[in-house]
């Protein structure tokens, strides 16, 4: 065996335990549920730790996002109620919150069929209400509930500006 044989075995043997896994990294991997084999390197492992760390950040900041949001819009239909003179008990959700905004809101409507300024705060109750809608379902456009709101206020707002020019 010569010099550079022996050279060259030693550096292919420290490739060798250079590449793989130190138990440490196996139990990281083991504790993420993330798969390995004998031929991952442990370069890769850590790439497949680290990668899996920074997804789980992620998901913890969008999910502390998407309730702090929530709450927002809890808050915002709560005041809305308020003002409509709804009563919100302690445990009430936000859907039926939001539903029984929506009926106190049509029985104001049908009631004050013949006040233009209580229709047009009416209406101004009404965007509210299909803005808190829109937002908590994720779009930025109305439902079909607040859509047939709308209409509905806009053919009662016309129908008042015909009666009193008569």
């Amino acid at each position: 065996m010569t010099i550079s044989s022996v050279n060259y075995n030693l550096q292919s043997s420290y490739g060798a335990y250079n590449q793989k896994l130190t138990q440490e990294t196996r139990e990281k991997l083991a504790k993420l549920g993330i798969a390995y084999n004998s031929n991952t390197t442990e370069a890769e492992g850590k790439r497949l730790i680290a990668a899996a760390k920074a997804e789980q950040n992620a998901n913890e900041n969008n999910l502390f996002s998407n309730n702090q949001q929530k709450n927002d819009l809890f808050e915002r239909a709560k005041t809305l109620a308020q003002k409509l003179g709804i009563e919100v008990k302690e445990g009430t959700n936000f859907n039926s919150l939001m539903i029984s905004i929506e009926a106190k809101l049509e029985q104001l409507i049908n009631a004050n069929k013949n006040n233009i300024t209580a229709l047009k705060e009416l209406k101004g109750l009404s965007m509210e209400l299909a803005n808190i809608q829109a937002q908590s379902s994720g779009s930025s456009g109305y439902d079909n509930t607040n859509q047939a709101l709308m209409t509905s206020l806009e053919m009662l707002a016309e129908y008042n500006k015909n009666y009193l020019n008569k």
